[in-house]
């Protein structure tokens, strides 16, 4: 049966059209090494005793329309009494499509001619517009992007044929800029992102476009670039949003995509790439792709980082979700700008809304020019948000996710497993060694929780006719999976630790070998399951092989090895429960998911025994867990969860479900495919 997010991917798709040519273009793109550091194009002048910077935001611009010629010319009144040093230019920089090479008429037909008013430079990020490969605003072909940057050395390039004006600035993907003050301590600091490859929707197949080979090296360069910045202010922007009340929404739930069902679509991966690098650093964010004019509060998940929104240069579009975010200010339906100033500790902003039919082009007054809102803060001080490593390794950082807040068939397996290993924890002298099974034990009940959560969530979608029920156990499964990963690598000690006796030393290269397996592909959430169940299969292998190498002595030692074989028996069993839901027909799930789940089960008994029988008797008689995974209680549990499952998966209902197992699977890329892909 066809992996369902195909289809899903298929729906998507027709709903990007609305936010909307492959390149020919046979280069590579341009080595991430290579990002160019812009100098200050307008240093403060000798007789100015403070320094200010006054900037225009316009994003998804590149339409040519009567908007964008209106847009133009109301920047070029407001910097004639205002005052303005440069222009960001958000992305969606030509539409529907991009360009196809550095010597499209396109530049001069949506960018030289509309803005011709405005003699500024303009600093330049790219679009999903920008980087359309089947269709207008895929964002599928990045490639195509790196013609806006050729535009930027065209002269150069092509010299018989220059640019109308120099005033295009895209002198890579992602760069940097300084404005105000000198060099060895601006005011400003402007750090340009290539959101589209992130967050464009859609992996692209051109290698050199992996989130290995060039999201991964933005993520580093922009943490890197935050870090040493001497500037007072620092500013990020780019085309995608972090929150918006538009059209397009959060980052997370792009267009109403449930993140754990597509999480690039849904922009989840992008969520965690701007929590990693600019949240609670840069004291602002500025970003397009909604075509309206927002400025919204800042949210705790992103600390002292407040945003603006500008994305009405030459479209517009009614606001969706005007109860998503808090807000200072929102217009949707009315094409816009937005000027800003920073002087000092302040930070002025206005948005002025553009009207191609007025003769005053909606400013009031072209000699004094109004603005439809007006704001001045002072520059805020971070909040102190942890460090997150959610983007580069989705593995690291601490989760509050809670295995045992939700009733399932496996609860009273999942606490007698919780107890029993604790129990054995806190018997075993060596702290290290102690850590070790602390660790096996939270993260078996994690992965014990992955299986209780697809099963619970298929038995309600049969029972209640209901898909949302299965799409939540998807979600679930996703985040234990997730969390059960996490603990596995607190089995490894923190730094300045005794360290593990061998073989348990072997851990960290086992648990490096995984995380460099299921980042060595294309995106996972377009890949059949294997990309996930294969790496997971291979730890276990190398767990086990840990194990085995176990020489026979005394102690806890073996004690230990016991619980690391349960685990790799655990990472086997539920891996297959994975395959079982994903990889087989509806009129057979039932039975295949309730073998496997009763092998897991069997499994999870023979392996409990051993241990304690290897287990110095003080150990052994802390334990008890062998006995009570034998009580008839238990038993129990797995025959009412194997009945149901037999019974209420193989009726005609689920049949009209189609292949909904397949779609809460999914959710159990969210965070993995982050590892690379």
């Amino acid at each position: 049966m066809k992996y369902l997010v195909n289809t899903l991917l298929i729906a998507f798709i027709v709903a990007l059209g609305a936010c909307g040519g492959s390149s020919s273009k046979g280069s590579s793109p341009a080595p991430v090494d290579e990002v160019v550091d812009e100098t200050p194009v307008d240093e403060t002048p000798d007789d100015v005793t403070e320094p200010v910077v006054r900037m225009i935001l316009i994003g998804d611009g590149g339409s040519g329309s009567a908007g964008a010629y209106a847009v133009g010319e109301a920047v070029a009144k407001v910097c004639a009494i205002k005052g303005c040093d440069l222009v960001l230019g958000l992305g969606d920089n030509i539409y529907e499509s991009g360009v196809s090479s550095e010597l499209d008429p396109q530049f001069e037909e949506k960018f030289e001619l509309p803005f011709g008013p405005i003699n500024l430079p303009f600093y330049m990020v790219l679009g999903n517009h920008d980087n359309s490969g089947f269709f207008g605003g895929d964002g599928a072909n990045n490639a195509n992007g790196d013609f806006q940057v050729d535009y930027h050395y065209r002269d150069a390039l092509h010299p018989e044929r220059p640019r109308q004006t120099s005033r295009w600035h895209m002198p890579a993907r992602y760069y940097r800029l300084t404005q105000g003050g000198d060099t060895t301590a601006p005011l400003v600091e402007l750090f340009a992102v290539d959101s589209n490859q992130i967050a464009g929707g859609f992996p692209d197949s051109n290698e050199n476009f992996s989130y290995n080979s060039y999201g991964l090296a933005q993520a580093q360069w922009l943490k890197a670039a935050m870090a040493n910045s001497k500037a007072k202010w620092k500013i990020a922007f780019a085309h995608h949003p972090y929150v918006s009340n538009g059209s397009h929404g959060n980052a997370g739930n792009y267009d109403g995509v449930p993140g754990f069902v597509a999480p690039v679509l849904a922009g989840s991966r992008y969520k965690a790439f701007l929590e990693e690098t600019i949240c609670d650093k840069a004291d602002f964010f500025f970003a397009g792709h909604d075509h309206d004019l927002q400025w919204l509060m800042p949210v705790a998940s992103c600390g002292k980082t407040g945003f603006i929104l500008s994305g009405a240069a030459s479209k517009t579009r009614s606001l969706e979700h005007r109860d998503d975010n808090p807000v200072f200010y929102e217009k949707g339906d009315s094409y816009g700008f937005v000027w800003v100033e920073i002087k000092g500790d302040k930070m002025v902003g206005e948005v002025y809304q553009v009207d191609p039919d007025d003769a005053a082009l909606g400013l009031g007054a072209l000699t004094a020019p109004q603005p439809a809102f007006r704001r001045e803060q002072t520059q805020a001080a971070a909040v102190g948000l942890p460090a997150s490593d959610g983007f580069t390794n989705p593995l690291e950082g601490e989760s509050d996710f809670d295995v045992s807040d939700q009733e399932g068939n496996l609860d009273p397996v999942q606490t007698q497993f919780a107890d029993g290993f604790a129990s054995l924890a806190g018997a075993i002298p060596e702290a290290n060694l102690a850590g070790v099974v602390a660790a096996v034990g939270e993260s078996g009940n994690a992965l014990l929780e992955v299986v209780d959560s697809l099963l619970s969530g298929l038995q309600g979608a049969a029972t209640e006719q209901n898909p949302e029920l299965a799409l939540a156990g998807g979600e679930r499964a996703s985040q234990a999976l997730l969390y059960a990963l996490q603990s596995l690598q607190k089995a490894v000690p923190a730094a300045g630790a005794d360290g593990l006796p061998a073989p348990f030393d072997q851990l960290a290269a086992a648990l490096e070998q995984f995380t460099g397996e299921t980042g060595s592909g294309d995106d996972a959430t377009s890949a059949d399951l294997r990309s996930l169940t294969d790496p997971l299969n291979h730890l276990a292998a190398n767990i086990q092989g840990i194990v085995d190498s176990i020489e026979e002595e005394g102690g806890s030692v073996p004690v230990a090895g016991g619980a690391l074989s349960l685990l790799s028996e655990l990472l086997f069993d539920v891996t297959r429960v994975i395959d079982a839901v994903g990889n087989v027909s509806t009129s057979e799930i039932g039975q295949v998911v309730v073998s496997t789940t009763d092998d897991l089960l069997a499994n999870l008994l023979l392996k409990v025994i051993p241990i304690e029988e290897f287990a110095p008797a003080e150990v052994s008689d802390a334990i008890g867990l062998g006995p009570k995974f034998l009580s008839t209680a238990l038993l129990l549990v797995a025959r009412e969860v194997t009945y149901d499952l037999d019974t209420l998966l193989l009726p005609s209902l689920l049949q009209g479900l189609g292949a909904l197992p397949l779609s809460a699977l999914d959710g159990l890329f969210d965070g993995l495919s982050g590892i690379g892909g």
